[in-house]
């Protein structure tokens, strides 16, 4: 396959080059960054000072130039304090993807030498990485909120950064916060029992005590891995042990610790296929219902929507994913987002593998896959089948990354593995993965360089039928890789517990408005099985099955439209609003303006859109604050007639 594009480029180490970062990486590359923030969290401003340790790793430099969106930049100097000037420009005016800082050094600075200098900064509003929350979006109603998402270009808003997954640094940050805003601040890193020099010492108010706080992490990590959470917060373990904690506000927090308290068999679970945690402890933080994501895995502090938390369980799964991209994302990261399915194809196959150890129950694990395989296929539609987007390998130069997320890495990803793992064998497949971690521990790669890989491994390790193998797989490779749409090959996922499900969506349609036989076996449905009903229901709803007295009945039996399974309840809503069903438009919107996270909201917002656009920009404008900026821009595009939107 021959391919065309500035994506397939490689730099000097053979790797793939981003074209999402308008740094010059491949010339210098930071080592570490040190951050001090004074956050005031009320009037949504940190000013900030970030000192870096960079490495010239081309043959000379003049400048360094960092991605940056939406910063105030005030000076940048050298370590002895010498002013040096700076110029930013836009490289990619209508991309969306921010602005190029120039910084013009004092002189050539050739292979191997190390430039230390500063940025005064700072930080307000418009930044789409920090969301400042006020008192009344929070649980507690005491203090204001401060989150970050910077996954996966938006650390530019964060910091001058070189943003890319290429390129890990370590960091270590001081913070000073006011009494009055947070009771406690947590970054993804560990808190340091050494206190950093303050560069710019606060002004003392009688009104509040600032207090400080440390931290260091030594691992290195790419910048979207950068993270801070601020506000009322408690921190307790999840279980017996000392590896799991569980942070947020304190009026939740025994509930969801319950509801978390098998954090620890999670991690032992996974560590029973993969291999040893590495990280020290793992926490996971209950954010505010506005968190634009299911989670997010920050080391040492993975965000988590409030979604996750069901009361039954079924949301746990979520956390089971994020911990998995310990080893898979965070240890091993793909090198530009072209290849995000190094982390996530990965990250879902290691989730569904450790949940078969920890659940021993295999038609779950296949009826999981199955749910995301609808997810994927859904995604396929909206870009369109041919859309380089749907591909394992989507070309995102001269525009945010942003735009190509989907399913498709995830459950792409995760079949490929899966037919590897078909061709390879399942032993020495899990033994190839722990090599595979053991080789390229804390770097970033792309997919040639895992296919080189995974040849060199065969061969060394003497594997049975060697060739075959080795024809096999690549003989697929680029299908898998690079072609738009569905798999090239479909893998069986089938299951009694499909058949069961699918024909107890069939009662109710038959039924026509009636209560079927046996309804109420639904409730001793897996989780996964519940969602593939949803699913099928959809399906009906698609093909003008699922008349409105269904509807009627199966809310009845049922009750979905008060359902507390977030995960349950978006998927009734996206299936009866294809329908056609109005009836419930009031619990829906209210349902819109209680999550704010994408995966959820996004299709319940597409499904309404279709049915009726003047209430579903309406329902928009009445919940638009509460979104994340990112869930905004994407409920925007959705909504399609963007003059309507209030900007």
């Amino acid at each position: 396959m021959f391919i065309i594009g500035l994506l397939f480029i490689k730099f000097s180490s053979g790797l793939e080059i981003d074209v999402n970062t308008f740094s010059n990486y491949l010339d210098v590359q930071n080592k570490h960054i040190h951050f001090e923030w004074l956050l005031n969290i009320e009037k949504k401003q940190i000013n900030a000072t970030a000192n870096y340790k960079f490495h010239v790793a081309g043959s000379s430099i003049n400048k360094i130039c960092l991605d940056i969106k939406d910063l105030n930049i005030y000076s940048v100097y050298m370590d002895n304090g010498h002013l040096l000037h700076h110029i930013i420009d836009y490289p990619y005016v209508n991309s969306d993807q921010g602005q190029r800082l120039n910084i013009l050094l004092n002189r050539e600075y050739r292979r191997g030498e190390i430039i230390m200098l500063s940025i005064k900064y700072s930080i307000d509003s418009r930044s789409e990485s920090v969301s400042f929350m006020n008192v009344s979006q929070t649980s507690t109603k005491s203090m204001p909120f401060l989150f970050t998402q910077c996954e996966d270009a938006y650390c530019r808003s964060l910091a001058p950064l070189q943003d890319t997954p290429a390129i890990k640094q370590t960091y270590s940050a001081s913070i000073i916060y006011k009494n009055t805003e947070a009771t406690d601040v947590f970054m993804s890193a560990d808190e340091s029992q050494e206190q950093f020099k303050i560069q710019n010492h606060p002004q003392i108010d009688p009104n509040f005590t600032w207090k400080y706080k440390y931290f260091i992490q030594k691992i290195p990590i790419p910048s979207y891995l950068i993270a801070i959470v601020a506000g009322n917060l408690k921190k307790v373990p999840t279980s017996n042990g000392d590896r799991t904690f569980l942070i947020s506000e304190p009026d939740k927090i025994n509930e969801y610790k319950e509801e978390l308290k098998d954090m620890e068999q999670f991690l032992q679970a996974i560590e029973q296929y993969i291999g040893p945690y590495t990280w020290g402890t793992y926490t996971i933080v209950i954010l505010p219902p506005s968190f634009p994501y299911g989670a997010m895995e920050n080391p040492l502090l993975t965000f988590a929507s409030p979604t996750i938390m069901t009361k039954t369980g079924s949301g746990l799964y979520v956390a089971i994913h994020e911990m998995a991209h310990s080893w898979f994302g965070n240890t091993i990261t793909c090198v530009n987002w072209g290849n995000m399915w190094i982390n996530e194809g990965f990250t879902v196959f290691l989730e569904r593998k450790a949940s078969s150890f920890y659940y021993k129950v295999p038609d779950d694990i296949k009826l999981n896959a199955i749910i995301g395989n609808a997810s994927m296929y859904a995604d396929i539609l909206n870009f369109g089948p041919d859309s380089n987007f749907t591909s394992l390998h989507p070309d995102t130069t001269g525009i945010n990354p942003q735009l190509s997320i989907s399913d498709v890495p995830y459950e792409k990803g995760f079949q490929f593995l899966t037919f590897l793992e078909g061709i390879i064998g399942e032993e020495d497949f899990k033994f190839m993965l722990r090599s595979y971690l053991a080789t390229y521990m804390y770097k970033s790669i792309d997919q040639q360089e895992l296919q080189s890989f995974i040849i060199r491994y065969l061969y060394e390790q003497r594997v049975d039928n060697y060739s075959t193998k080795r024809y096999q797989i690549l003989e697929h490779w680029d299908s898998w890789i690079f072609q738009p749409g569905l798999p090239p090959i479909r893998l069986d996922f089938s299951t009694n517990k499909l058949i069961e499900t699918q024909q107890y969506t069939t009662s109710y349609i038959l039924a026509d408005g009636r209560q079927p036989d046996h309804y109420d076996d639904y409730f001793n449905f897996y989780p996964s099985q519940k969602k593939v009903f949803l699913e099928e229901l959809f399906k009906k709803a698609q093909n003008k099955e699922l008349k409105q007295q269904v509807i009627h009945q199966i809310d009845e039996d049922l009750k979905l439209t008060d359902e507390n399974d977030y995960e349950l309840k978006f998927r009734w809503f996206k299936a009866i609003l294809t329908a056609g069903d109005r009836t419930r438009f009031t619990k829906i919107s209210d349902f819109l303006g209680s999550v704010g996270t994408c995966e959820i909201s996004c299709p319940v917002y597409q499904a309404l859109n279709e049915l009726d656009h003047e209430f579903a920009v309406q329902t928009f404008r009445t919940h638009q604050e509460f979104y994340h900026q990112i869930v905004r821009q994407s409920i925007k595009r959705i909504l399609e007639k963007n003059s309507q939107i209030q900007q």
